[in-house]
């Protein structure tokens, strides 16, 4: 046999052999403590060292944001724009600018029922550990003076925030989670990551789906810690819960909530739990702080007339409200 002759045979012989079969998806599941609360994420994958990498990263992100954006950090770029509350602009991240002008538009979309600077009041209380407190009256209406979301100016040229009266303070508990969630997502997307779910408190980001399925999330019970009061279908969206039983504060049977009205300085009260479902964690996670405190009927005409938006209200007497677009996807358990 000819040279040219036995390189065909060997072609072809090469053509017939059998496939490399596809490395199996495996789900692996990481968790770390940021941002005051556990952070879990679950990805689905082929590839161990490149999947485990992806959620790293998507940790690494929350973490930097974090540093950035708490506000009981000393070095953090919120506790920076506290201290120089009256006296100067502070130049901020880009991240930190963002955050803040998309709170100030939730604050006007929620006609103020969400407020960052409700911080100023947040301060008098103390409703975890040993030195749980009550505020007086008369320190609420002292502090909320310095409550209100036009005290913050931004200089979008400069990137700067200054907080206009030197008692003025400002939180983003209510919102940076749902911006770092979004950010946590598009890393593990950038990485190659189709199929993911993120739990930061409560705090859901979805992406892609669970294999063949929707995701599937327990909306928790607002007065009963092991049962759910519905499960929901969802998939490439976020999920966002605020609620008055995570944190609270119980003086002669009456619960004190952490969720403050900006309005009063007092807990809200017209909720005991909303949860907002929305494309945009950021927007999402302001939504469901805003709609707690506006109460169910205000609350549902809003999530109604926004676009994207869907939510489930919880009300004071354990009445459920939901929108129109989650019938069918959000399955009460009562």
């Amino acid at each position: 046999m000819s040279l040219a002759a036995a390189a065909l045979v060997l072609l072809a012989l090469a053509g017939t052999a059998a496939p490399v079969p596809a490395a199996p998806e495996r789900v692996f599941v990481r968790s770390r403590y940021l941002m005051g609360t556990p952070v879990e994420i679950k990805a689905r994958g082929t590839d161990e060292a490149a999947t485990q990498a992806a959620i790293n990263a998507a940790f690494d992100e929350i973490g930097r944001l974090e540093r950035l954006m708490s506000h009981w950090r000393d070095d953090s770029q919120v506790a920076r724009i506290n201290a120089q509350a009256g006296k100067a602009p502070v130049e901020v991240a880009p991240e930190v600018f963002e955050v803040i002008r998309r709170a100030l538009g939730a604050s006007r979309v929620t006609g103020g029922a969400f407020d960052i600077t409700i911080a100023s009041v947040g301060a008098l209380w103390r409703i975890d550990g040993e030195n749980a407190r009550v505020p007086s009256e008369e320190e609420i209406r002292k502090a909320l003076a310095n409550v209100g979301w036009r005290h913050v100016r931004l200089d979008e040229r400069a990137r700067t925030v200054y907080l206009d009266a030197p008692g003025v303070r400002i939180g983003l508990g209510g919102i940076a989670k749902g911006f770092a969630v979004d950010r946590a997502m598009a890393v593990l997307r950038s990485r190659g990551v189709r199929s993911a779910i993120l739990t930061a408190g409560g705090d859901t980001a979805l992406l892609g789906r669970d294999g063949d399925h929707p995701w599937r999330i327990g909306i928790r019970h607002p007065r009963a810690e092991d049962r759910t009061i519905a499960w929901l279908d969802a998939a490439d969206t976020t999920v966002h819960t605020s609620g008055d039983y995570e944190r609270f504060l119980m003086v002669k049977g009456k619960r004190y909530g952490h969720i403050l009205d900006p309005a009063t300085g007092w807990p809200a009260s017209r909720s005991r739990s909303v949860t907002v479902v929305a494309k945009d964690g950021t927007l999402g996670d302001a939504l469901a702080t805003g709609i707690f405190v506006m109460g169910p009927e205000q609350g549902r005409r809003l999530a109604v007339a926004l676009p994207g938006i869907e939510a489930l209200i919880v009300d004071s007497k354990g009445k459920v409200t939901m929108t129109p677009g989650l019938r069918g996807r959000a399955n009460l358990t009562r």
